[in-house]
């Protein structure tokens, strides 16, 4: 079986090292240094041919693929609108949701609504316009939070405490971001939850994985550095329940905060893609890569048997969360603790030598960008 990635970075690395494993053909179109530098690729296109389609085709001409991939959110986008088209035209699969459904969960404001009429558990959200700042307001309990609809990360998020701020953060948001949301703040520094779901088009779930973030950067609300797989029945249902209201067709990956004070879960996105923190789901047992395009052809999948309580830590930013965490030498499990049966490194791989020195260029590399972008 020969396959294209679309995108991504670390995502890739780890869909690449699966694919690798199995000795399926994979390539992929980006422009991260750990993917590029990987023994588990083919061949790697440039990533200025992301979200072109000219370029796509000129690639699918020359070389035909069984399925194509998706690893970021422009990317599931972008093949998501060009799905038929390009399948017709060259006889391949894109494992991505159809455009119709994608629009109700990658437009943040949307997804909110949505969740408010089916009665999924979310945060209290206003969609916030130049006209009804003082009615948003009136109606939230402050402190809460400026979100972008269309962002990645933790990028365009501001906590405001009250009207006065929301007033004076919200215009320079707006200009850079696009349309927002004013959105409850729930005071829980310390840990959330992801949830990574497969479901078919017969309403069959394929797999699950549940990772709760102990460690993040930015500190205050950022991407895993350090997390650990578990168990939940109670969130796995919610998540459920939620793919089966959106009749969701494929990888779902949800981010949901805990309230401390009542337990409550809160539902805040959900990622139409393979996540960055895949790999720990392939530690846990589960092959979500591979669940993908067996699916995607219409093979038999697999059953995985799910082993929780494996650590993945991100070691690229995890230095910079030990930089600024003011609780660097009280965290638990240990920052310093570097070794162990059930850790695994989000940013390594043992069996490519080339991500023992591309993670910490990567790293870097993402790291000056993204503060960059959030000044």
């Amino acid at each position: 079986m020969k396959i294209l990635l679309y995108g991504g970075g670390l995502q890739a690395l780890a869909c690449g090292a699966s694919f690798y494993k199995k000795g399926f053909v994979v390539d992929a179109i980006t422009e991260e240094l750990d993917v590029c530098r990987s023994r588990f690729f083919r061949k790697v296109y440039s990533g200025k041919m992301i979200n072109n389609l000219e370029s796509l085709e000129r690639v699918l001409e020359g070389e035909h693929y069984d399925v194509i991939i998706p690893m970021g959110d422009t990317g599931v986008s972008f093949l998501s609108k060009n799905k038929l088209q390009i399948e017709q035209a060259f006889n391949t699969v894109c494992a991505c949701p159809d455009h119709l459904n994608l629009k109700r969960v990658e437009n943040k404001s949307n997804f909110m609504s949505f969740c408010e009429k089916h009665e999924i558990p979310h945060p209290f959200t206003i969609p916030l316009t130049d006209d009804n700042l003082q009615k948003c307001a009136d109606k939230m309990c402050f402190p809460a939070l400026i979100k972008p609809d269309y962002s990645v990360g933790a990028r365009g998020i501001t906590r405001v405490n009250d009207y006065d701020e929301l007033k004076n953060s919200y215009p320079a948001i707006k200009s850079k971001y696009g349309s927002c949301t004013l959105q409850e703040f729930i005071d829980n520094d310390q840990y959330y939850y992801n949830v990574m779901l497969y479901r078919d088009r017969s309403g069959e779930f394929l797999g699950h994985t549940i990772i709760k973030i102990l460690r993040k950067y930015p500190v205050n609300a950022g991407s895993s550095s350090y997390c650990i797989s578990v168990e939940n029945d109670e969130l796995l249902d919610i998540c459920k329940d939620c793919l089966e209201k959106l009749d969701w067709v494929g990888i779902a990956d949800f981010d949901v905060l805990q309230r401390l004070d009542n337990n409550e879960y809160k539902i805040i996105e959900i990622n139409p893609r393979v996540p960055a923190s895949l790999k720990a789901a392939l530690a846990s047992g589960v092959d979500f890569p591979e669940i993908i395009i067996r699916d995607a052809v219409g093979e038999k999948v697999p059953r995985y048997q799910y082993r929780p309580g494996q650590a993945l830590r991100y070691m690229g930013i995890d230095i910079m969360w030990f930089l600024k965490s003011p609780n660097r030498f009280k965290a638990k499990p240990s920052w310093l603790k570097f070794w162990g049966k059930y850790l695994y490194y989000q940013d390594i791989y043992s069996s490519d030598p080339s991500t023992w020195w591309t993670w910490l260029v990567g790293g870097l590399a993402k790291l000056r960008l993204r503060n960059t972008q959030l000044r």
